[in-house]
């Protein structure tokens, strides 16, 4: 997704734009590592400060993303083979920080990538997932075909939606927070537990309950009103977003 599409395509989330929105974390909690997944042109990875890790399967780097960092480390190949491959713990040694996740849009993509995250993750960290809340049942297609809403087509969320509610109902321990951040959202989670291998085990269980449900199925409007969102710009100030991130509901 582009960061640089105007906030005023948006007809639902109307907050502040995600990438601005991932910036200001940065600039706040100034993590001690990074990782993201689904990298494309590097804009969002060129916000980290810290010792990263990059993975995405074609890098289209635009510019420099790399800010003058001592350590990126850049792996262009699918997520899953990248956690099969190698031990994220030998690049990013004292666990990470800060994670941002906009890999393949599809749920049990994103679903492996939070597990093999949070096994690495800090418990003070925080994971960020990418186009959870999609706009219309339109650009929620497991596929991005061509869609007759000529505002948003340039959008493509996938069914990565349902993070929201395999998280509540299969890890309600933890704190996951829906920001209103143009154009399709952006979902914190925090309270990670690496030792946790309840998704783990529970994988081929949501595999089967989710794989044949789709958002028209589903309801947007339900899934608006079970997952209700947060006005990005009340937690977006420095010690609004400290709070905000510390607290436990």
């Amino acid at each position: 997704m582009d960061p640089t599409v105007p906030r005023s395509h948006g007809k639902f989330h109307k907050g502040i734009g995600y990438y601005e929105f991932l910036s200001q974390i940065h600039q706040v909690c100034k993590p001690c590592s990074y990782l993201e997944i689904g990298v494309g042109t590097g804009a969002t990875l060129g916000l980290a400060e810290c010792r990263a890790v990059a993975i995405d399967p074609k890098f289209q780097f635009r510019g420099n993303p790399f800010r003058g960092r001592a350590e990126t480390h850049l792996f262009q190949m699918t997520s899953d083979e990248f956690f099969a491959r190698h031990e994220l713990a030998n690049f990013l040694p004292d666990g990470i920080g800060f994670a941002f996740l906009d890999g393949l849009h599809h749920f049990e993509y994103l679903l492996r990538d939070f597990v093999n995250t949070e096994r690495y993750s800090r418990t003070e960290a925080v994971v960020a997932l990418h186009d959870c809340c999609p706009i219309n049942t339109e650009m929620a297609k497991r596929e991005p075909a061509r869609r007759t809403d000529i505002v948003t087509r340039q959008w493509w969320t996938g069914d990565v939606w349902k993070l929201l509610p395999i998280l509540r109902d299969f890890r309600p321990d933890l704190e996951v927070s829906v920001l209103d951040c143009s154009p399709t959202g952006l979902v914190l989670v925090r309270g990670l537990d690496p030792g946790s291998k309840t998704l783990l085990r529970s994988y081929d269980e949501i595999i089967a309950i989710y794989a044949d449900i789709d958002l028209v199925d589903f309801g947007i409007k339900r899934l608006r009103n079970e997952f209700s969102t947060i006005d990005s710009r009340s937690v977006f100030e420095p010690d609004a977003l400290k709070k905000f991130l510390a607290r436990r509901s």
